[in-house]
Protein backbone atom coordinates (compact mmCIF):
# COMPACT_ATOMS: atom_id res chain seq x y z
CA UNK A 1 0.00 0.00 0.00
CA UNK A 2 1.93 2.95 -1.09
CA UNK A 3 1.16 6.68 -0.34
CA UNK A 4 2.67 9.78 -1.07
CA UNK A 5 4.43 11.36 1.99
CA UNK A 6 2.37 14.60 1.99
CA UNK A 7 -0.93 12.18 1.69
CA UNK A 8 0.18 10.04 4.82
CA UNK A 9 1.67 13.42 6.83
CA UNK A 10 -2.24 15.33 6.16
CA UNK A 11 -3.81 11.55 7.10
CA UNK A 12 -1.97 10.76 10.19
CA UNK A 13 -2.52 14.79 11.05
CA UNK A 14 -5.84 14.43 10.94
CA UNK A 15 -5.99 11.47 12.27
CA UNK A 16 -4.13 12.88 15.68
CA UNK A 17 -6.28 16.30 15.83
CA UNK A 18 -9.48 14.17 15.95
CA UNK A 19 -7.84 11.77 18.43
CA UNK A 20 -6.94 14.92 20.68
CA UNK A 21 -10.67 16.16 19.79
CA UNK A 22 -12.48 13.35 20.77
CA UNK A 23 -10.83 13.05 25.20
CA UNK A 24 -10.62 9.91 24.56
CA UNK A 25 -7.09 8.14 25.40
CA UNK A 26 -6.20 4.37 23.71
CA UNK A 27 -6.67 2.12 26.47
CA UNK A 28 -3.00 0.18 28.14
CA UNK A 29 -2.23 -3.04 26.85
CA UNK A 30 -3.67 -6.20 29.48
CA UNK A 31 -0.90 -8.04 29.23
CA UNK A 32 -2.13 -10.46 27.02
CA UNK A 33 -4.39 -12.39 29.08
CA UNK A 34 -7.69 -13.47 27.55
CA UNK A 35 -10.42 -11.43 28.76
CA UNK A 36 -12.80 -14.32 28.52
CA UNK A 37 -10.81 -16.34 31.96
CA UNK A 38 -11.32 -13.42 34.39
CA UNK A 39 -14.13 -12.31 36.22
CA UNK A 40 -15.30 -8.88 34.72
CA UNK A 41 -15.91 -6.11 37.14
CA UNK A 42 -19.40 -4.63 37.76
CA UNK A 43 -20.58 -2.18 34.26
CA UNK A 44 -19.22 1.00 35.39
CA UNK A 45 -21.88 2.55 34.53
CA UNK A 46 -25.41 2.42 32.38
CA UNK A 47 -24.65 2.91 29.01
CA UNK A 48 -26.75 5.63 27.13
CA UNK A 49 -29.62 5.56 25.28
CA UNK A 50 -29.69 8.79 23.56
CA UNK A 51 -30.25 8.65 20.21
CA UNK A 52 -26.63 7.85 18.67
CA UNK A 53 -25.66 7.41 14.94
CA UNK A 54 -22.58 4.87 14.36
CA UNK A 55 -20.18 5.48 11.51
CA UNK A 56 -19.66 1.62 10.26
CA UNK A 57 -17.06 1.06 7.59
CA UNK A 58 -17.31 -2.04 5.64
CA UNK A 59 -16.61 -3.41 2.38
CA UNK A 60 -20.24 -3.36 0.54
CA UNK A 61 -18.64 -5.70 -2.40
CA UNK A 62 -18.21 -8.40 0.90
CA UNK A 63 -21.18 -8.10 2.44
CA UNK A 64 -24.55 -7.59 0.38
CA UNK A 65 -27.37 -4.92 1.55
CA UNK A 66 -29.46 -8.37 2.38
CA UNK A 67 -26.74 -9.41 4.82
CA UNK A 68 -26.00 -6.33 6.22
CA UNK A 69 -29.67 -5.68 7.13
CA UNK A 70 -30.22 -9.21 8.35
CA UNK A 71 -27.15 -9.58 10.67
CA UNK A 72 -26.34 -5.76 11.53
CA UNK A 73 -29.21 -3.27 11.07
CA UNK A 74 -32.16 -5.07 12.35
CA UNK A 75 -30.69 -6.62 15.09
CA UNK A 76 -29.51 -4.21 16.86
CA UNK A 77 -32.06 -1.87 16.54
CA UNK A 78 -34.60 -4.40 17.58
CA UNK A 79 -32.69 -4.37 20.67
CA UNK A 80 -31.02 -1.08 20.89
CA UNK A 81 -33.63 1.56 19.08
CA UNK A 82 -31.64 4.14 19.86
CA UNK A 83 -28.55 3.10 17.78
CA UNK A 84 -28.56 3.67 14.03
CA UNK A 85 -26.11 2.79 11.86
CA UNK A 86 -24.67 4.88 8.64
CA UNK A 87 -22.71 2.65 6.86
CA UNK A 88 -19.35 3.44 4.41
CA UNK A 89 -18.86 1.44 1.46
CA UNK A 90 -14.65 0.91 1.45
CA UNK A 91 -15.41 -0.36 -1.75
CA UNK A 92 -16.10 3.08 -3.99
CA UNK A 93 -13.46 4.56 -1.29
CA UNK A 94 -10.42 2.64 0.42
CA UNK A 95 -10.55 3.22 4.45
CA UNK A 96 -6.95 5.80 4.23
CA UNK A 97 -9.22 7.93 1.71
CA UNK A 98 -12.44 8.10 4.15
CA UNK A 99 -9.75 9.00 7.01
CA UNK A 100 -7.93 11.67 4.54
CA UNK A 101 -11.24 13.12 4.17
CA UNK A 102 -11.93 13.59 7.91
CA UNK A 103 -14.19 11.02 8.68
CA UNK A 104 -13.02 8.74 10.94
CA UNK A 105 -15.58 5.43 11.42
CA UNK A 106 -16.64 4.47 15.04
CA UNK A 107 -16.51 0.60 13.67
CA UNK A 108 -14.57 -0.90 11.01
CA UNK A 109 -14.46 -4.18 9.10
CA UNK A 110 -11.02 -5.77 8.48
CA UNK A 111 -9.73 -8.93 7.64
CA UNK A 112 -7.02 -10.86 9.07
CA UNK A 113 -4.99 -11.20 5.97
CA UNK A 114 -4.83 -7.51 5.24
CA UNK A 115 -5.42 -6.06 8.93
CA UNK A 116 -2.77 -3.47 7.92
CA UNK A 117 -4.81 -1.47 5.97
CA UNK A 118 -6.70 -0.56 9.60
CA UNK A 119 -3.99 -0.81 11.77
CA UNK A 120 -1.42 1.50 9.99
CA UNK A 121 -3.69 4.15 9.97
CA UNK A 122 -3.77 5.16 14.14
CA UNK A 123 -7.08 3.69 14.22
CA UNK A 124 -6.10 0.80 16.32
CA UNK A 125 -7.60 1.01 20.44
CA UNK A 126 -7.39 -2.09 22.85
CA UNK A 127 -10.61 -3.62 23.31
CA UNK A 128 -9.99 -5.92 26.08
CA UNK A 129 -11.55 -2.96 28.35
CA UNK A 130 -14.63 -3.17 26.74
CA UNK A 131 -15.24 -6.75 26.69
CA UNK A 132 -14.60 -6.73 30.28
CA UNK A 133 -17.00 -3.82 31.17
CA UNK A 134 -19.36 -5.46 29.19
CA UNK A 135 -19.27 -8.71 30.46
CA UNK A 136 -18.42 -10.17 27.60
CA UNK A 137 -17.58 -14.02 27.12
CA UNK A 138 -14.89 -14.40 25.03
CA UNK A 139 -14.90 -17.65 25.75
CA UNK A 140 -17.57 -18.63 23.25
CA UNK A 141 -15.74 -17.60 20.48
CA UNK A 142 -13.23 -19.48 18.20
CA UNK A 143 -9.96 -19.96 20.24
CA UNK A 144 -8.58 -20.08 16.88
CA UNK A 145 -10.11 -17.18 15.48
CA UNK A 146 -9.23 -15.09 18.57
CA UNK A 147 -5.66 -15.69 18.69
CA UNK A 148 -5.44 -15.03 14.86
CA UNK A 149 -6.31 -11.25 16.11
CA UNK A 150 -3.40 -11.30 17.82
CA UNK A 151 -1.03 -12.69 15.83
CA UNK A 152 -2.06 -10.53 12.93
CA UNK A 153 -2.28 -7.16 15.21
CA UNK A 154 1.11 -8.20 16.43
CA UNK A 155 -0.30 -7.03 19.53
CA UNK A 156 -0.70 -8.95 22.56
CA UNK A 157 -4.02 -7.89 23.75
CA UNK A 158 -7.18 -7.73 21.09
CA UNK A 159 -8.00 -4.62 19.18
CA UNK A 160 -11.44 -6.30 17.60
CA UNK A 161 -13.41 -9.44 17.30
CA UNK A 162 -13.48 -11.42 14.94
CA UNK A 163 -17.68 -12.29 13.50
CA UNK A 164 -17.43 -14.98 10.38
CA UNK A 165 -14.46 -17.04 9.16
CA UNK A 166 -13.76 -18.85 6.19
CA UNK A 167 -13.51 -22.61 5.85
CA UNK A 168 -12.39 -24.84 3.36
CA UNK A 169 -13.63 -28.42 1.76
CA UNK A 170 -12.86 -30.35 -1.18
CA UNK A 171 -15.80 -30.05 -4.13
CA UNK A 172 -16.30 -33.28 -6.32
CA UNK A 173 -18.46 -34.15 -9.21
CA UNK A 174 -19.99 -37.34 -7.96
CA UNK A 175 -20.72 -37.86 -11.68
CA UNK A 176 -16.98 -37.97 -13.12
CA UNK A 177 -16.67 -40.69 -9.53
CA UNK A 178 -19.44 -42.51 -11.57
CA UNK A 179 -18.58 -42.29 -15.22
CA UNK A 180 -14.83 -44.10 -14.54
CA UNK A 181 -16.63 -46.78 -11.84
CA UNK A 182 -14.39 -45.03 -9.21
CA UNK A 183 -15.10 -44.62 -5.41
CA UNK A 184 -16.00 -41.21 -3.95
CA UNK A 185 -13.10 -39.22 -2.06
CA UNK A 186 -14.14 -39.21 1.78
CA UNK A 187 -13.57 -37.44 4.97
CA UNK A 188 -9.93 -37.85 6.62
CA UNK A 189 -7.95 -38.04 3.10
CA UNK A 190 -4.38 -36.85 2.87
CA UNK A 191 -2.86 -34.81 0.06
CA UNK A 192 -0.90 -37.99 -0.97
CA UNK A 193 -4.14 -40.11 -0.94
CA UNK A 194 -6.41 -37.29 -3.01
CA UNK A 195 -3.03 -37.10 -5.25
CA UNK A 196 -3.18 -41.12 -5.92
CA UNK A 197 -7.44 -40.96 -6.44
CA UNK A 198 -6.80 -37.93 -8.58
CA UNK A 199 -5.01 -40.22 -11.29
CA UNK A 200 -7.82 -42.81 -11.33
CA UNK A 201 -10.29 -39.81 -12.76
CA UNK A 202 -7.85 -38.31 -14.62
CA UNK A 203 -9.24 -39.60 -18.17
CA UNK A 204 -9.68 -38.45 -21.74
CA UNK A 205 -12.95 -39.67 -23.52
CA UNK A 206 -13.14 -38.84 -27.06
CA UNK A 207 -11.97 -35.13 -26.88
CA UNK A 208 -12.84 -34.13 -23.26
CA UNK A 209 -10.30 -34.48 -21.20
CA UNK A 210 -10.70 -34.86 -17.25
CA UNK A 211 -8.83 -33.61 -14.81
CA UNK A 212 -8.31 -35.07 -11.40
CA UNK A 213 -7.21 -32.46 -8.71
CA UNK A 214 -6.56 -28.80 -8.67
CA UNK A 215 -4.93 -28.01 -5.62
CA UNK A 216 -5.22 -23.85 -6.59
CA UNK A 217 -2.62 -20.88 -5.94
CA UNK A 218 0.63 -22.20 -4.45
CA UNK A 219 0.12 -19.66 -1.49
CA UNK A 220 -3.22 -21.64 0.03
CA UNK A 221 -1.38 -24.91 0.17
CA UNK A 222 1.35 -22.34 2.02
CA UNK A 223 -0.88 -21.16 4.85
CA UNK A 224 -1.44 -24.70 5.82
CA UNK A 225 2.52 -25.19 6.43
CA UNK A 226 2.44 -21.73 7.75
CA UNK A 227 4.44 -20.53 5.18
CA UNK A 228 3.94 -16.85 3.85
CA UNK A 229 5.78 -14.23 1.91
CA UNK A 230 7.58 -11.76 4.45
CA UNK A 231 9.25 -11.67 7.59
CA UNK A 232 7.14 -8.67 9.37
CA UNK A 233 9.89 -7.71 11.70
CA UNK A 234 12.55 -8.01 9.56
CA UNK A 235 10.56 -7.33 6.28
CA UNK A 236 12.54 -9.99 4.22
CA UNK A 237 11.49 -11.96 1.53
CA UNK A 238 10.60 -15.64 3.31
CA UNK A 239 9.74 -17.56 -0.27
CA UNK A 240 13.30 -19.75 0.15
CA UNK A 241 12.06 -22.06 2.85
CA UNK A 242 10.84 -25.52 3.41
CA UNK A 243 7.25 -24.61 3.31
CA UNK A 244 7.35 -22.79 0.01
CA UNK A 245 9.81 -25.96 -1.34
CA UNK A 246 7.44 -28.57 0.17
CA UNK A 247 3.91 -27.10 -1.52
CA UNK A 248 6.04 -26.94 -5.05
CA UNK A 249 7.18 -30.60 -4.40
CA UNK A 250 3.60 -31.26 -4.43
CA UNK A 251 1.97 -29.81 -6.61
CA UNK A 252 4.29 -30.11 -9.23
CA UNK A 253 3.44 -33.93 -8.40
CA UNK A 254 -0.41 -33.33 -8.71
CA UNK A 255 0.22 -31.39 -12.36
CA UNK A 256 3.02 -34.28 -13.38
CA UNK A 257 -0.52 -36.44 -14.08
CA UNK A 258 -0.75 -37.22 -17.47
CA UNK A 259 -3.80 -35.14 -18.64
CA UNK A 260 -3.90 -32.91 -15.37
CA UNK A 261 -1.11 -30.56 -16.38
CA UNK A 262 -3.21 -27.69 -17.05
CA UNK A 263 -3.76 -26.28 -14.18
CA UNK A 264 -6.58 -23.63 -13.59
CA UNK A 265 -6.63 -21.24 -10.49
CA UNK A 266 -9.16 -19.45 -9.28
CA UNK A 267 -11.30 -18.76 -10.91
CA UNK A 268 -10.49 -20.77 -13.77
CA UNK A 269 -10.35 -24.00 -11.57
CA UNK A 270 -14.14 -23.24 -10.24
CA UNK A 271 -15.14 -22.47 -14.08
CA UNK A 272 -13.42 -25.87 -14.97
CA UNK A 273 -15.89 -27.61 -11.86
CA UNK A 274 -18.81 -26.21 -12.28
CA UNK A 275 -18.97 -24.75 -16.32
CA UNK A 276 -17.26 -27.02 -18.27
CA UNK A 277 -17.36 -30.08 -15.58
CA UNK A 278 -14.58 -31.57 -16.57
CA UNK A 279 -12.67 -31.14 -12.86
CA UNK A 280 -13.50 -33.88 -10.91
CA UNK A 281 -12.33 -32.24 -7.04
CA UNK A 282 -10.97 -28.88 -6.22
CA UNK A 283 -9.85 -28.29 -2.21
CA UNK A 284 -10.59 -24.53 -1.63
CA UNK A 285 -12.66 -22.21 -0.12
CA UNK A 286 -16.53 -21.50 0.57
CA UNK A 287 -17.70 -21.39 -3.05
CA UNK A 288 -21.31 -22.42 -1.76
CA UNK A 289 -22.83 -19.36 -3.33
CA UNK A 290 -21.50 -20.08 -6.39
CA UNK A 291 -23.76 -23.30 -6.64
CA UNK A 292 -26.80 -21.37 -6.56
CA UNK A 293 -29.20 -21.83 -9.61
CA UNK A 294 -26.84 -24.37 -11.18
CA UNK A 295 -28.93 -27.49 -12.02
CA UNK A 296 -28.13 -30.99 -13.21
CA UNK A 297 -25.09 -31.02 -11.38
CA UNK A 298 -24.60 -34.10 -8.85
CA UNK A 299 -21.87 -33.05 -6.41
CA UNK A 300 -21.07 -32.84 -2.66
CA UNK A 301 -18.13 -32.09 -0.36
CA UNK A 302 -15.82 -33.99 1.62
CA UNK A 303 -13.07 -32.41 4.41
CA UNK A 304 -10.46 -30.53 3.52
CA UNK A 305 -7.02 -33.09 2.34
CA UNK A 306 -4.40 -32.69 5.58
CA UNK A 307 -0.67 -33.52 6.02
CA UNK A 308 0.14 -36.53 7.80
CA UNK A 309 2.28 -33.95 10.37
CA UNK A 310 -0.56 -31.39 10.30
CA UNK A 311 -4.06 -33.50 10.92
CA UNK A 312 -7.40 -32.10 10.35
CA UNK A 313 -5.43 -28.47 9.33
CA UNK A 314 -6.82 -26.15 6.59
CA UNK A 315 -5.34 -22.91 5.03
CA UNK A 316 -4.76 -20.12 7.60
CA UNK A 317 -7.20 -18.43 9.40
CA UNK A 318 -9.17 -15.78 7.09
CA UNK A 319 -11.58 -14.02 9.31
CA UNK A 320 -13.85 -10.90 9.54
CA UNK A 321 -12.45 -8.64 12.16
CA UNK A 322 -14.62 -5.68 13.72
CA UNK A 323 -12.99 -2.78 15.14
CA UNK A 324 -13.56 -0.24 17.92
CA UNK A 325 -10.95 2.91 16.64
CA UNK A 326 -9.56 5.07 18.80
CA UNK A 327 -11.20 8.07 17.94
CA UNK A 328 -15.17 7.04 18.28
CA UNK A 329 -16.89 8.97 20.90
CA UNK A 330 -19.27 5.92 21.66
CA UNK A 331 -17.25 3.17 22.28
CA UNK A 332 -19.52 1.65 24.38
CA UNK A 333 -22.77 1.79 22.04
CA UNK A 334 -20.59 0.68 19.36
CA UNK A 335 -19.74 -2.21 21.41
CA UNK A 336 -23.22 -3.24 21.98
CA UNK A 337 -23.32 -3.30 18.23
CA UNK A 338 -20.88 -5.71 18.25
CA UNK A 339 -22.34 -7.63 21.23
CA UNK A 340 -25.54 -7.86 19.48
CA UNK A 341 -23.50 -9.50 16.04
CA UNK A 342 -21.83 -11.99 17.92
CA UNK A 343 -25.13 -12.90 19.63
CA UNK A 344 -26.50 -16.75 19.16
CA UNK A 345 -29.65 -15.18 17.80
CA UNK A 346 -27.26 -13.60 14.71
CA UNK A 347 -24.86 -16.04 14.42
CA UNK A 348 -27.43 -18.91 14.39
CA UNK A 349 -29.16 -17.01 11.69
CA UNK A 350 -25.71 -16.55 9.82
CA UNK A 351 -25.23 -20.57 10.19
CA UNK A 352 -28.68 -21.35 8.71
CA UNK A 353 -27.79 -18.94 5.90
CA UNK A 354 -24.45 -20.66 5.03
CA UNK A 355 -22.31 -18.14 6.45
CA UNK A 356 -19.60 -19.76 9.08
CA UNK A 357 -20.39 -18.35 12.21
CA UNK A 358 -17.29 -17.89 14.76
CA UNK A 359 -19.15 -19.07 18.12
CA UNK A 360 -17.90 -22.80 18.97
CA UNK A 361 -21.82 -23.93 19.46
CA UNK A 362 -22.73 -27.16 18.16
CA UNK A 363 -26.08 -26.18 18.05
CA UNK A 364 -25.60 -23.25 15.47
CA UNK A 365 -23.16 -25.25 13.86
CA UNK A 366 -25.71 -28.35 13.25
CA UNK A 367 -28.19 -25.17 11.53
CA UNK A 368 -25.82 -24.79 8.91
CA UNK A 369 -27.17 -24.30 5.53
CA UNK A 370 -30.81 -25.36 6.71
CA UNK A 371 -32.26 -21.92 4.55
CA UNK A 372 -30.31 -22.99 1.30
CA UNK A 373 -31.97 -25.53 -0.53
CA UNK A 374 -29.72 -26.53 -2.78
CA UNK A 375 -27.37 -27.95 0.01
CA UNK A 376 -29.64 -29.95 1.51
CA UNK A 377 -28.35 -33.90 1.62
CA UNK A 378 -24.79 -32.09 1.24
CA UNK A 379 -22.20 -33.82 3.39
CA UNK A 380 -22.23 -30.25 5.43
CA UNK A 381 -20.61 -31.86 9.00
CA UNK A 382 -17.05 -31.69 6.89
CA UNK A 383 -16.45 -28.36 6.89
CA UNK A 384 -16.21 -28.15 10.45
CA UNK A 385 -13.66 -30.99 10.64
CA UNK A 386 -10.66 -28.63 9.99
CA UNK A 387 -9.53 -26.23 12.04
CA UNK A 388 -7.60 -23.30 10.11
CA UNK A 389 -3.59 -23.08 10.53
CA UNK A 390 -2.27 -20.53 12.26
CA UNK A 391 -2.56 -17.03 10.39
CA UNK A 392 1.13 -15.69 9.03
CA UNK A 393 1.22 -12.01 9.62
CA UNK A 394 -0.13 -9.86 7.30
CA UNK A 395 2.41 -7.64 5.26
CA UNK A 396 1.87 -4.57 2.80
CA UNK A 397 4.23 -6.33 0.24
CA UNK A 398 1.73 -9.44 0.44
CA UNK A 399 0.36 -8.86 -3.11
CA UNK A 400 3.86 -8.92 -4.67
CA UNK A 401 4.85 -11.84 -3.03
CA UNK A 402 1.86 -13.98 -4.33
CA UNK A 403 2.73 -12.52 -7.68
CA UNK A 404 6.52 -13.38 -7.65
CA UNK A 405 5.32 -16.98 -5.62
CA UNK A 406 2.91 -17.39 -8.82
CA UNK A 407 5.21 -16.78 -11.74
CA UNK A 408 8.30 -18.81 -9.80
CA UNK A 409 5.66 -22.25 -9.78
CA UNK A 410 5.19 -21.57 -13.42
CA UNK A 411 8.93 -21.37 -14.47
CA UNK A 412 8.75 -24.64 -12.15
CA UNK A 413 6.37 -26.46 -14.40
CA UNK A 414 8.59 -24.69 -17.66
CA UNK A 415 11.40 -26.66 -16.14
CA UNK A 416 13.19 -25.01 -13.75
CA UNK A 417 14.31 -26.69 -10.62
CA UNK A 418 12.75 -25.62 -7.64
CA UNK A 419 15.33 -24.38 -5.13
CA UNK A 420 16.54 -22.27 -7.98
CA UNK A 421 13.11 -20.83 -8.85
CA UNK A 422 12.54 -20.18 -5.09
CA UNK A 423 15.86 -18.67 -4.38
CA UNK A 424 15.10 -16.51 -8.09
CA UNK A 425 11.57 -15.72 -6.13
CA UNK A 426 13.21 -14.11 -2.58
CA UNK A 427 15.67 -12.14 -4.62
CA UNK A 428 12.65 -10.70 -6.64
CA UNK A 429 10.51 -9.82 -3.92
CA UNK A 430 13.39 -8.57 -1.88
CA UNK A 431 14.33 -6.01 -4.55
CA UNK A 432 10.44 -5.12 -5.13
CA UNK A 433 10.60 -4.77 -1.08
CA UNK A 434 13.48 -2.03 -1.78
CA UNK A 435 12.13 -0.47 -4.51
CA UNK A 436 8.84 0.74 -2.33
CA UNK A 437 10.83 1.75 0.59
Amino acid sequence: MKRKSTLWLSMMSAVMLMSACSGEKAAQPSGGKDPGTETPPAAASKVSTDPVTLKFAINFSWLGEDERKMYIVDPVKKKYPHITIEFINLTEMALDKVIASGTVPDIVQSANPIMYTFSDLGLEDNIEPLIKTHRFDTSKISKVGLDAVKISSGKDYLTGLPWTIAFNATYYNKDIFDKFGVAYPKDGMTWEEMRELARKVTRKEGEIQFRGLEPDVPSRMASVLSAGFVDPKTRKATLDTEGWKRTFEYMKSVYEIPGNEKYAWVPSAFDQFIKSRTLAMYPGLNHFPNFKGVENMNWDIVQYPQFKDKPNTGMQVDEWILHITKQSKYKDQAFQVLASILSEDVQMDMSRNGRFPILQNKAIQDEFGKNIPYLQGKNLKAIFLTQPAAPVPPSKDGAAGQAISQEAFKKVMNGTDINSALREADEALNKKIAESN
